[in-house]
Parts: C-alpha cells; sequence; structure tokens
C-alpha cells in the first residue's frame, strides 16, 4: 500500500474511557470477563458488535461479547467503527502501521487492506477518522482493542476502518469488498451504542426495535429504520456493513449476548441516556 506510512495511531483515550496503566487495564477486562458467561453451541463466529461508551459503563456487556470469541485463533480482525465528529467521505482505513494501546501495538494487516480497498471506491487509505491531535479523536474503534487483545491469541492484525458517509449501496460494497478480501481465520467486529436521549421509557422502546431489526440481518430495511428514526444505533454503517458481509459468510444465527443502557448501569433514571448490546452472528460450525 504505497500510502502507509511508517507511524502508530498512538492512544487518545487511555486513562478516560479505559485505564490507563496496563496492569489496571488488564485487571478492569479481566473482571468484566470472568463476569461474563460462555455460550453453548455459538457455531462459528463471523462478527459481532461491541459498544464503545466508558468501561464503566458498557465494559460488562462488551464483555458478554468478547467472551464467547475468548481463545479464538484469527488472523486478521476488521474493526468498523463510526466517526462521531469527523466528517468525510466513504470508508477511511487507517494509513498508519499499528494502533498503540495500554496493552501493546496491533499491526495493520496491510495485505488485507490492499486489498479491500482495490475492491471498493468508497473505501480508501486515509488519516480521516484515525487522527489524535485534538481532543474531539475518535474513540469508538480504539475502546475495542484492549477486549481483542485481551481474548485473542497473540499475533492477529487488524483492518481498522471508519466510516462516516453510508447509504445501503455503500455498506453493500463495503460488504462485499471485506468478503473477498479475508483471509479463512478473520473476525469483523462493528463498533455501536444504540439509544441516544433523555428518555428512558423510549431508550427500552427504541432499543428492542432496534435489536429486533438487527436479528432479521436485513441491511436494507435496518438502514432505512435508522434514516426513518424508528432504530437508533451511532454505528449504524459499521452494523449495516457486518450483516451484509455476515451474509454473504452463510452466518445464520444472530444472538443478543447482553444488553442494558447507562441508566440502568448507574441506577439514575435522570438526565442523559445511552443504551448498550452485545450481538453474535454465526454460522453451523465446519468442524
Amino acid at each position: 500500500m504505497s500510502n502507509l506510512k511508517p507511524k502508530k495511531r498512538v492512544p487518545a483515550w487511555a486513562g478516560q474511557f479505559y485505564p490507563l496503566h496496563p496492569q489496571r487495564l488488564s485487571a478492569s477486562i479481566e473482571s468484566y470477563l470472568g463476569n461474563a458467561q460462555p455460550f453453548e453451541n455459538t457455531g462459528d463466529i463471523v462478527g459481532l458488535i461491541a459498544p464503545h461508551a466508558g468501561y464503566e459503563y458498557s465494559g460488562r456487556v462488551a464483555a458478554a461479547g468478547y467472551r464467547q470469541i475468548q481463545g479464538l485463533d484469527v488472523s486478521t480482525v476488521v474493526v468498523l467503527a463510526p466517526s462521531h465528529v469527523e466528517i468525510f467521505p466513504g470508508v477511511s482505513i487507517y494509513n498508519g502501521e499499528a494502533y498503540l494501546t495500554p496493552l501493546g501495538s496491533v499491526a495493520v494487516d496491510q495485505e488485507i487492506a490492499r486489498a479491500i480497498t482495490e475492491r471498493s471506491s468508497s473505501i480508501y487509505v486515509s488519516e480521516s477518522g484515525h487522527r489524535t491531535n485534538s481532543d474531539r479523536a475518535e474513540h469508538s474503534l480504539e475502546v475495542q482493542l484492549p477486549f481483542l487483545q485481551s481474548v485473542l491469541k497473540p499475533g492477529f492484525k487488524i483492518v481498522p476502518m471508519v466510516i462516516h458517509d453510508f447509504d445501503a449501496h455503500i455498506c453493500e460494497n463495503v460488504g462485499h469488498a471485506i468478503v473477498r478480501s479475508l483471509p479463512e481465520k478473520a473476525l469483523i467486529v462493528a463498533s455501536s451504542d444504540l439509544y441516544h436521549g433523555y428518555s428512558y421509557d423510549e431508550c427500552i422502546e427504541t432499543d428492542e426495535r432496534t435489536l429486533a431489526a438487527i436479528e432479521k440481518a436485513d441491511p436494507v430495511s435496518f438502514i432505512d429504520g435508522i434514516h426513518a428514526g424508528l432504530f437508533q444505533a451511532c454505528g449504524a454503517g459499521p452494523i449495516a456493513v457486518l450483516m451484509e458481509a455476515s451474509r454473504q459468510l452463510s452466518a445464520d444465527r444472530v444472538t443478543i449476548a447482553a444488553r442494558t443502557n447507562s441508566a440502568d448501569v448507574t441506577g439514575i433514571r435522570s438526565g442523559w441516556k445511552v443504551g448498550y448490546a452485545s450481538v453474535l452472528f454465526s454460522r453451523q460450525s465446519r468442524d
């Protein structure tokens, strides 16, 4: 990839969304994972949706999903994340060689990134969505990496993809490009929270509708519902891409591993609320 630069993205949110000290971070994640129960008969998990709030809010829900892939031998993880602040067209793959976290360095899979970009005009290599030189740096991709480092066997690489501009056509196109480029031992992670707003009852009702739509795994109707305001997910683009890719990978099962919201976590019903869920996409085991 000719425009990939010999640089590494430093953590922008360590010490805020999750612990800065490596031992504290590991202990925190291990505690969350220890309280999460493994599921039986999950089949082959090809992808998952995980929340991206501060660990004290969404860490337990994230761990419920990540617990199901603990010990998995994966060579490449495509991490799909939304851009909350920066505006840019299409999908941006990080133009550096690695992402850093307090737990170490995670290399970018340059070969797979190159293959993906060659298969879609909507995907390009850029620093857009990955910048750390401001207090508005994106967090949604970064917060997934310590969990991946904690549950997967060492040595995996990532394709870090941040999405701002999405519609049904782009998501279908990006899903195709990913599936055609993936190695056999691969995983797709879509980073997303759910409801954002002030009403607890609306949070519960909206998340119910959103999760029911996710279970149907129809990316077009899901995006239509997002635009119509029926569903809420700040990572709607990543979720729709995961739906499309999972369909092409013959995933026939969608499992909600856990769900909650910030009001239930804190016990405070007033003020701003955010919904969280972990969702697994899997197919019948090939073993």
